[in-house]
């Protein structure tokens, strides 16, 4: 936001130099990004008046003329279409040096000498109008040097406004904000409106279809208007504050939007057909042509400014080419609305087209403000365009907003800061920025919040205000803190350091990913019957949805790495997961821990050659996660998802699926670009986790009896399971089992077509006494006849 320090100085009196002005705003969370003062590139300029103009006789388009510049008169030879007699203009002298290092010079233009060059704004760099000659008024002194006539040049404060502030997006907004911090008051222009008696339904009706996307819709019909060059002073603002001057009602709608902050739109009344607006939902696929020649191709989430026949305008984006003000345009029919914000911000952002008056609508203006900025603007266009207004404004409000009420005790906000002010004192420093604030009993104060400030919505929003205002070099600094300390650590986050611990000891190492991805490498890992969660306006199609797994950004990160050379990685990732059940809005989002093993887990070495890693280094780090976690009792099962390969197991605790490990497919691998099939990862859902975990230690002494070994072999059908096998060797050995591992595994030409040998080492222990003989049998009697039953299973002969 640009802002001059004269055009400040309209609004608020105050003798601050530049310099305190931008350290006092930044001071109050406007940051000042520059302070510049605007340049005058321009040298041995004067005032002339032309007392002499005729046409050249050999070219039409140039004029003769004799300028006068105090007592002394120079032959000038202008192409201007306004070098009238009498017309007083900046004459640049032999010698002048203007914009861009142009040096001016006596000489010959079509056989006739030269001595000066008269000049247009744009070539003495003070606005881009280039079409004519300089107007300069009738009191401008004949010979005067042009700097001395246009006095001292103004200076221009770049303000970085954040988007919380849509209020200071006008320079009212940011004279407001000087007032409250010199302790001055806030000058708006007075209004008075002579509009001519009629009845405004005879020129135009307002029907606002889609009331959720426009609240407000405010609207004047002006007549007589010549349209002309908007005067210099205006020109010249609009210039400083990087806005183009176009025509004098153009430029009073700009102008009075960076005034008062309210965008405005003008339209040429005579393209308006049926003498009605509408302001309705744009179809699907309509095509739309805005002002800068531009057609677009719209869809329902767009909001149409329609006449009685057609599209007109793009709301709160831009005009239309079909109905903007022409140089012939002699009646003009005034908006001034207020739109949804986040609608326009969607719409400006879908169609690339940001404009100063999409930034004010989806930033969020005041809805409140309509009336005074549309009155604003027919006031200067009655000045300066000769018009008349004519009937009653137009103003259908359908969603009326009030202003908030926030309660404030001033106590807690003497607390949060670290103050002593009393009840007075807050109460005058938030009236200051035009706050109502009443009296309540005890020390609250009850604050009534205008619509311009739509983001105060809390008490704390409020302190924040006070504190800012009352100066941050103002509160003292304090080393023992109000706020108690000593608070319960959440159990969630001790465990959630603990596995980053956990898993970065095992020699991982923790990336940080964005959580939106391109949709072409997150559907081979969404859930079944699932769905993307999209973004309805990405920044771009990579950033399209949001990851329904971890390992997808784990499988970018090796990518980028593989890319640069980088061979062995082990990575892992703590984030969230989202995806949406197919056919309904309702949205799943979950956090997950995923990790992935890449390359080898053993260079080359003197001592070794080096090793590639397989699926029980991957298996090894489940394993050793869950034990660190107190997740004793876990199974495995296959794992059918389609991103893993045949080496690949789900992880079930408590009957419920809560991860799963193994190697990545070589289809997922080639859509990642990564080139060797040597990737094996894991996930967990984190908050399954979380849940199942030991959350507190538990003592086991050492076993003061022996533990006695037994080894089980076992023929099986091939489609059986190990997995399932230990699971009811567990069910079936008693209390004194403690241990089963499988430790062979066998199918060829020694076991039956059909079947595959099993073998598992099984350990029994007892707090009580020492295990006998007959007891191990007696249990692995059971065992084997639970297996035969449940699996058919026999055991093997030796």
């Amino acid at each position: 936001m640009k802002v001059t320090l004269n055009w400040l100085k309209e609004f608020v009196d105050f003798s601050l130099s530049a310099t305190q002005v931008a350290d006092a705003l930044t001071m109050a969370g406007l940051e000042v990004e520059e302070v510049y003062t605007l340049e005058r590139n321009f040298s041995r300029v004067v005032v002339g008046k032309i007392v002499k103009s005729q046409k050249h006789p050999d070219a039409d388009h140039l004029s003769l003329c004799r300028v006068d510049i105090g007592g002394n008169i120079l032959p000038i030879v202008c192409g201007a279409p306004n070098a009238y007699e009498g017309l007083k203009a900046p004459l640049a002298l032999d010698g002048s040096v203007l914009l861009n290092d142009l040096k001016v010079e006596t000489q010959k233009i079509r056989g006739f000498e030269s001595q000066g060059m008269l000049c247009s704004e744009a070539e003495l760099g003070l606005s881009e109008r280039s079409e004519q000659l300089m107007e300069l008024t009738a009191d401008a002194e004949v010979g005067k040097e042009l700097g001395q006539y246009l006095g001292e040049p103004d200076i221009v404060f770049d303000i970085n406004v954040t988007p919380n502030r849509p209020d200071c997006l006008s320079v009212i907004g940011i004279a407001r904000e000087i007032a409250a911090m010199t302790g001055s008051s806030l000058k708006k222009p007075e209004l008075n409106i002579t509009a001519i008696p009629d009845a405004i339904e005879k020129y135009m009706t307002v029907d606002i279809k889609d009331e959720e996307r426009c609240f407000r819709y405010s609207g004047r019909y002006l007549r007589d208007i010549t349209i002309k060059p908007a005067p210099f002073w205006m020109a010249l603002r609009l210039h400083a504050v990087g806005i183009r001057s176009i025509n004098n009602v153009v430029d009073v709608t700009n102008y009075v939007m960076m005034e008062v902050g309210q965008p405005l739109h003008a339209f040429d009344y005579r393209l308006l057909e049926g003498k009605k607006v509408i302001v309705r939902a744009a179809e699907a696929g309509e095509r739309f042509t805005t002002l800068d020649g531009q057609e677009h191709e719209l869809d329902q989430d767009s909001l149409l400014i329609c006449d009685g026949v057609k599209p007109v305008a793009l709301a709160g984006v831009m005009g239309g080419l079909n109905s903007e003000v022409q140089p012939d345009t002699n009646t003009v029919f005034l908006e001034s609305a207020y739109f949804e914000p986040t609608n326009i911000r969607r719409t400006a952002k879908k169609l690339d087209l940001s404009t100063e008056s999409s930034r004010r609508f989806e930033r969020g203006i005041d809805p409140n403000g309509t009336i005074y900025a549309m009155n604003r603007a027919a006031s200067l266009m009655v000045d300066l365009a000769g018009g008349h207004v004519v009937g009653d404004a137009i103003d259908n409000y359908p969603q009326k907003v009030t202003p908030v009420e926030i309660d404030l005790s001033v106590h807690q906000s003497n607390v949060w800061l670290g103050v002593s002010l009393k009840k007075e004192q807050i109460a005058e420093i938030l009236s200051s920025i035009e706050l109502s604030v009443e009296q309540k009993n005890g020390d609250t104060l009850r604050a009534i919040v205008p619509t311009f400030r739509p983001d105060l919505t809390r008490p704390i929003d409020l302190v924040e205000e006070i504190a800012r205002l009352y100066g941050y070099d103002n509160i003292e600094p304090n080393v023992a803190p109000r706020i108690d300390q000593l608070q319960e650590a959440n159990p969630r986050v001790l465990f959630r350091d603990f596995v980053r611990q956990t898993v970065s000891g095992m020699g991982f190492r923790e990336t940080c990913n964005l959580s939106l991805i391109h949709k072409k490498f997150g559907h081979e890992f969404l859930p079944q019957k699932t769905g993307f969660v999209e973004l309805l306006n990405p920044l771009s199609e990579d950033l399209g949805v949001f990851r329904p797994n971890m390992i997808v950004s784990l499988l970018t990160s090796v990518a980028y790495n593989r890319n640069r050379q980088m061979h062995d990685m082990r990575l892992f990732e703590i984030g969230n997961v989202a995806w949406k059940e197919d056919g309904r809005s309702v949205k799943t989002e979950k956090t997950q821990i995923a990790g992935i093993l890449a390359g080898h887990r053993q260079e080359n070495a003197w001592y070794g050659k080096a090793k590639e890693f397989d699926f029980y280094d991957i298996k090894g780090v489940v394993e050793g996660l869950l034990a660190k976690t107190g997740i004793e009792k876990f199974e495995q099962e296959s794992a059918h998802d389609v991103f893993w390969d045949a080496e690949s197991s789900k992880v079930i605790v408590d009957g419920k699926s809560c991860g799963a490990f193994g190697k990545i497919t070589d289809d997922v691998l080639t859509l990642f670009k990564i080139k060797t099939n040597d990737l094996f990862a894991f996930y967990f859902d984190f908050d399954k986790l979380f849940e199942n975990c030991r959350k507190e230690k538990i003592y086991n002494p050492v076993p003061r009896f022996p533990s006695v070994p037994f080894d089980l072999a076992i023929l099986i059908d091939v489609n059986v399971s190990a997995g399932s096998l230990e699971k009811e060797i567990w069910k079936s050995g008693g209390e004194n089992l403690v241990d089963v591992h499988l430790f062979d595994y066998y199918k060829g030409e020694q076991v039956e077509a059909g079947k595959k040998s099993v073998a598992f080492s099984l350990t029994f222990s007892s707090k009580e006494r020492t295990l006998s003989d007959d007891e191990i049998e007696n249990v692995i009697d059971q065992i084997l006849a639970h297996l035969s039953g449940q699996f058919g299973a026999q055991l093997r002969d030796r």
